[in-house]
Protein backbone atom coordinates (compact mmCIF):
# COMPACT_ATOMS: atom_id res chain seq x y z
CA UNK A 1 0.00 0.00 0.00
CA UNK A 2 1.58 3.67 -0.79
CA UNK A 3 -0.32 6.84 0.03
CA UNK A 4 -2.25 8.82 -2.47
CA UNK A 5 -0.34 12.17 -1.40
CA UNK A 6 2.43 13.28 -4.33
CA UNK A 7 4.59 14.05 -1.09
CA UNK A 8 5.36 10.62 -0.27
CA UNK A 9 6.56 9.23 -3.12
CA UNK A 10 9.06 11.58 -3.61
CA UNK A 11 12.74 10.19 -3.77
CA UNK A 12 15.36 11.19 -1.11
CA UNK A 13 17.00 14.05 -3.49
CA UNK A 14 14.36 15.41 -5.13
CA UNK A 15 13.15 19.40 -3.87
CA UNK A 16 9.94 19.72 -1.85
CA UNK A 17 7.21 21.36 -3.16
CA UNK A 18 6.58 24.01 0.37
CA UNK A 19 8.86 26.02 1.79
CA UNK A 20 8.62 25.47 5.68
CA UNK A 21 9.73 28.36 7.71
CA UNK A 22 12.62 26.68 9.32
CA UNK A 23 13.90 25.37 6.37
CA UNK A 24 17.77 26.78 6.38
CA UNK A 25 20.63 26.76 8.07
CA UNK A 26 20.44 27.86 11.82
CA UNK A 27 23.57 28.96 13.61
CA UNK A 28 23.96 25.56 14.81
CA UNK A 29 21.35 23.22 13.51
CA UNK A 30 20.72 22.96 9.56
CA UNK A 31 17.98 21.61 8.05
CA UNK A 32 16.35 20.92 4.67
CA UNK A 33 13.35 19.17 3.33
CA UNK A 34 12.63 16.88 0.40
CA UNK A 35 9.57 15.24 -0.34
CA UNK A 36 8.43 13.36 2.77
CA UNK A 37 11.94 13.84 4.27
CA UNK A 38 13.78 16.25 6.72
CA UNK A 39 17.67 16.14 6.82
CA UNK A 40 18.38 17.67 10.50
CA UNK A 41 22.25 18.66 10.73
CA UNK A 42 23.97 19.38 13.67
CA UNK A 43 26.08 21.98 12.89
CA UNK A 44 29.03 22.62 15.14
CA UNK A 45 31.47 20.73 12.50
CA UNK A 46 34.95 22.31 14.31
CA UNK A 47 33.92 20.83 17.30
CA UNK A 48 32.75 17.34 16.45
CA UNK A 49 29.33 18.61 17.12
CA UNK A 50 29.39 18.90 20.34
CA UNK A 51 26.32 20.30 22.76
CA UNK A 52 25.87 23.00 24.13
CA UNK A 53 22.44 24.33 25.31
CA UNK A 54 22.35 27.03 22.35
CA UNK A 55 22.35 23.54 20.36
CA UNK A 56 19.86 21.61 22.07
CA UNK A 57 17.56 24.82 22.21
CA UNK A 58 17.23 25.06 18.03
CA UNK A 59 16.94 21.17 18.02
CA UNK A 60 13.91 21.57 20.59
CA UNK A 61 12.48 24.35 18.07
CA UNK A 62 12.88 22.06 15.31
CA UNK A 63 11.29 18.96 16.29
CA UNK A 64 8.19 21.05 17.73
CA UNK A 65 7.79 22.27 14.33
CA UNK A 66 8.60 18.46 12.50
CA UNK A 67 6.11 16.87 15.12
CA UNK A 68 3.11 18.99 13.72
CA UNK A 69 4.04 18.38 9.99
CA UNK A 70 1.59 14.96 8.87
CA UNK A 71 2.95 15.29 5.14
CA UNK A 72 6.72 14.31 6.79
CA UNK A 73 7.26 10.79 7.02
CA UNK A 74 10.74 10.47 7.60
CA UNK A 75 13.44 12.29 10.03
CA UNK A 76 16.83 12.02 8.85
CA UNK A 77 19.57 12.80 11.98
CA UNK A 78 23.22 13.38 11.15
CA UNK A 79 26.07 16.04 11.50
CA UNK A 80 28.22 17.95 9.72
CA UNK A 81 32.29 17.49 9.19
CA UNK A 82 33.76 14.14 10.14
CA UNK A 83 31.60 13.59 13.67
CA UNK A 84 28.12 13.08 14.07
CA UNK A 85 28.23 14.31 18.09
CA UNK A 86 31.34 13.81 20.33
CA UNK A 87 28.58 14.84 23.67
CA UNK A 88 28.12 17.49 25.69
CA UNK A 89 31.06 20.26 25.23
CA UNK A 90 32.64 20.66 28.42
CA UNK A 91 32.79 24.08 28.27
CA UNK A 92 28.82 23.59 29.35
CA UNK A 93 29.54 22.06 32.60
CA UNK A 94 31.80 25.10 33.88
CA UNK A 95 30.43 27.00 36.59
CA UNK A 96 28.38 24.36 38.09
CA UNK A 97 29.23 24.99 41.49
CA UNK A 98 28.71 28.48 41.50
CA UNK A 99 24.79 27.35 40.13
CA UNK A 100 21.96 25.61 42.91
CA UNK A 101 21.65 22.05 42.31
CA UNK A 102 17.98 23.00 40.92
CA UNK A 103 19.95 25.35 38.66
CA UNK A 104 22.00 22.87 37.00
CA UNK A 105 19.68 20.14 36.67
CA UNK A 106 17.27 22.14 35.11
CA UNK A 107 20.10 23.33 32.35
CA UNK A 108 20.53 19.32 32.42
CA UNK A 109 16.91 18.86 32.11
CA UNK A 110 16.55 20.48 28.28
CA UNK A 111 18.79 17.43 26.51
CA UNK A 112 16.71 14.89 28.41
CA UNK A 113 13.62 16.51 27.14
CA UNK A 114 14.79 16.76 23.52
CA UNK A 115 15.67 12.93 23.93
CA UNK A 116 12.12 12.33 24.63
CA UNK A 117 10.85 14.59 22.37
CA UNK A 118 13.08 12.67 19.49
CA UNK A 119 11.91 9.69 20.75
CA UNK A 120 8.10 10.96 20.52
CA UNK A 121 8.74 11.91 17.03
CA UNK A 122 5.33 10.72 15.05
CA UNK A 123 7.68 10.35 12.02
CA UNK A 124 10.41 7.07 11.57
CA UNK A 125 13.18 8.46 12.76
CA UNK A 126 16.83 7.67 11.87
CA UNK A 127 20.56 8.62 12.78
CA UNK A 128 23.00 8.47 10.16
CA UNK A 129 26.37 8.47 12.01
CA UNK A 130 29.57 8.71 11.49
CA UNK A 131 33.05 9.75 13.25
CA UNK A 132 32.75 10.33 16.85
CA UNK A 133 29.85 9.39 18.86
CA UNK A 134 30.23 9.78 22.61
CA UNK A 135 28.24 10.52 25.34
CA UNK A 136 25.53 12.31 24.20
CA UNK A 137 25.67 11.72 20.75
CA UNK A 138 25.00 8.21 21.68
CA UNK A 139 21.76 9.35 23.40
CA UNK A 140 20.61 11.06 20.25
CA UNK A 141 21.28 8.14 17.63
CA UNK A 142 19.77 5.68 20.49
CA UNK A 143 16.41 7.88 20.85
CA UNK A 144 15.83 7.20 16.44
CA UNK A 145 14.25 4.52 15.86
CA UNK A 146 16.88 3.30 13.54
CA UNK A 147 20.79 3.91 13.05
CA UNK A 148 23.12 3.39 9.94
CA UNK A 149 26.68 4.20 10.95
CA UNK A 150 30.04 4.28 9.16
CA UNK A 151 32.17 1.74 9.61
CA UNK A 152 34.39 3.64 10.96
CA UNK A 153 32.26 4.97 13.71
CA UNK A 154 33.78 5.18 17.26
CA UNK A 155 31.94 5.33 20.24
CA UNK A 156 32.60 5.76 24.15
CA UNK A 157 30.34 6.00 27.14
CA UNK A 158 33.03 8.59 28.39
CA UNK A 159 31.32 9.97 31.42
CA UNK A 160 32.74 8.07 34.14
CA UNK A 161 36.37 8.77 32.76
CA UNK A 162 35.12 12.97 33.81
CA UNK A 163 33.71 11.50 36.96
CA UNK A 164 30.44 11.91 35.46
CA UNK A 165 27.32 9.56 35.04
CA UNK A 166 25.76 8.95 31.50
CA UNK A 167 21.81 9.74 33.33
CA UNK A 168 20.22 11.66 30.43
CA UNK A 169 21.34 9.65 27.91
CA UNK A 170 20.54 5.89 29.60
CA UNK A 171 16.92 5.58 29.43
CA UNK A 172 17.35 5.60 25.58
CA UNK A 173 20.55 3.61 25.30
CA UNK A 174 19.18 0.73 27.64
CA UNK A 175 15.96 0.15 25.41
CA UNK A 176 19.09 -1.17 22.69
CA UNK A 177 22.04 -2.58 24.66
CA UNK A 178 21.31 -5.74 26.89
CA UNK A 179 22.65 -4.97 30.58
CA UNK A 180 26.02 -7.02 30.46
CA UNK A 181 26.64 -4.39 27.66
CA UNK A 182 26.02 -1.66 29.45
CA UNK A 183 28.09 -2.52 31.96
CA UNK A 184 30.62 -3.40 29.83
CA UNK A 185 30.56 0.36 27.65
CA UNK A 186 29.37 2.29 30.77
CA UNK A 187 31.28 1.49 33.76
CA UNK A 188 34.81 1.39 31.82
CA UNK A 189 34.27 3.97 29.60
CA UNK A 190 36.33 2.25 26.80
CA UNK A 191 36.24 3.13 23.16
CA UNK A 192 34.21 0.34 20.88
CA UNK A 193 34.30 0.17 17.25
CA UNK A 194 30.71 -0.05 14.87
CA UNK A 195 31.29 -3.59 14.21
CA UNK A 196 30.80 -4.19 17.96
CA UNK A 197 27.96 -1.36 18.15
CA UNK A 198 26.14 -3.20 15.19
CA UNK A 199 26.61 -6.84 16.89
CA UNK A 200 24.82 -5.09 19.78
CA UNK A 201 22.08 -4.18 18.72
CA UNK A 202 23.37 -0.27 19.49
CA UNK A 203 23.32 0.08 15.29
CA UNK A 204 20.72 -1.44 12.99
CA UNK A 205 23.01 -1.20 9.32
CA UNK A 206 26.65 -0.93 8.58
CA UNK A 207 28.31 1.74 5.76
CA UNK A 208 31.13 1.55 3.70
CA UNK A 209 32.48 4.29 3.98
CA UNK A 210 31.61 7.43 1.59
CA UNK A 211 28.16 4.78 0.88
CA UNK A 212 26.22 6.40 3.67
CA UNK A 213 23.93 8.54 1.36
CA UNK A 214 23.26 5.13 -1.03
CA UNK A 215 22.99 2.83 2.34
CA UNK A 216 20.07 5.62 3.25
CA UNK A 217 18.48 6.04 -0.04
CA UNK A 218 17.84 2.38 0.04
CA UNK A 219 16.87 2.04 3.80
CA UNK A 220 14.15 4.73 3.18
CA UNK A 221 12.97 2.31 0.12
CA UNK A 222 12.25 -0.68 2.36
CA UNK A 223 8.70 1.52 3.56
CA UNK A 224 7.81 2.08 0.13
CA UNK A 225 4.76 -0.74 0.44
CA UNK A 226 3.76 1.15 3.39
CA UNK A 227 0.90 3.17 4.22
CA UNK A 228 2.22 6.56 5.50
CA UNK A 229 -0.65 6.83 7.98
CA UNK A 230 -0.73 3.38 9.06
CA UNK A 231 3.31 3.42 9.97
CA UNK A 232 2.91 6.69 12.18
CA UNK A 233 0.18 4.40 14.14
CA UNK A 234 2.37 1.39 14.34
CA UNK A 235 5.42 3.29 16.00
CA UNK A 236 3.03 4.88 18.30
CA UNK A 237 1.28 1.41 18.94
CA UNK A 238 5.22 0.03 19.57
CA UNK A 239 6.23 3.23 21.99
CA UNK A 240 3.09 2.67 24.32
CA UNK A 241 3.33 -1.70 24.41
CA UNK A 242 7.08 -1.04 25.17
CA UNK A 243 6.75 1.69 27.96
CA UNK A 244 4.31 -0.48 29.48
CA UNK A 245 1.54 2.01 28.96
CA UNK A 246 -0.52 -0.69 26.77
CA UNK A 247 -0.38 -3.87 28.89
CA UNK A 248 -1.34 -8.05 27.62
CA UNK A 249 -4.49 -7.44 29.85
CA UNK A 250 -5.32 -4.55 27.63
CA UNK A 251 -7.46 -6.54 25.39
CA UNK A 252 -10.23 -4.07 24.89
CA UNK A 253 -7.75 -1.05 23.46
CA UNK A 254 -5.61 -2.90 21.53
CA UNK A 255 -9.00 -4.58 19.11
CA UNK A 256 -10.47 -0.83 19.21
CA UNK A 257 -6.72 0.46 17.86
CA UNK A 258 -7.32 -2.38 14.80
CA UNK A 259 -10.85 -2.02 14.72
CA UNK A 260 -10.28 1.55 14.21
CA UNK A 261 -7.45 0.85 11.28
CA UNK A 262 -9.45 -1.64 9.56
CA UNK A 263 -12.04 1.64 8.99
CA UNK A 264 -10.03 4.60 8.00
CA UNK A 265 -9.53 5.33 4.33
CA UNK A 266 -6.19 3.70 3.81
CA UNK A 267 -6.98 0.36 5.64
CA UNK A 268 -10.52 0.22 3.95
CA UNK A 269 -8.18 0.55 0.22
CA UNK A 270 -5.74 -1.28 1.40
CA UNK A 271 -8.30 -4.28 2.03
CA UNK A 272 -9.67 -3.66 -1.08
CA UNK A 273 -6.18 -3.91 -3.29
CA UNK A 274 -5.58 -6.89 -1.76
CA UNK A 275 -9.04 -8.86 -2.49
CA UNK A 276 -8.46 -7.60 -5.89
CA UNK A 277 -5.30 -8.24 -6.05
CA UNK A 278 -4.32 -5.09 -7.27
CA UNK A 279 -1.66 -1.83 -6.14
CA UNK A 280 -3.10 0.67 -3.87
CA UNK A 281 -2.78 3.78 -6.52
CA UNK A 282 -0.05 6.88 -6.16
Amino acid sequence: MVSSSPLFRKGLGEASSFAPPLEGRGRLVEITYSGSTVRINLNRPERHNALVPELILELDQILDEISGRNELLFVVLSGNGRSFCAGADLNWFSGAEDRSPEQNAGQYQQLADVLLKLHQLPQVTIAAVRGNVFGGGIGLMAACDFVLADTSTRFMFSEVKLGLLPATILPFVAKRLSVQNLRKWILTGNLFDATEAHQAGLVDQLCEEDQMEANLSGFLALFDAASPSAIKKAKQLINQVVSGEIELSDTHITSTILAEALLSPDGQEGIRAFMEKRKKPL
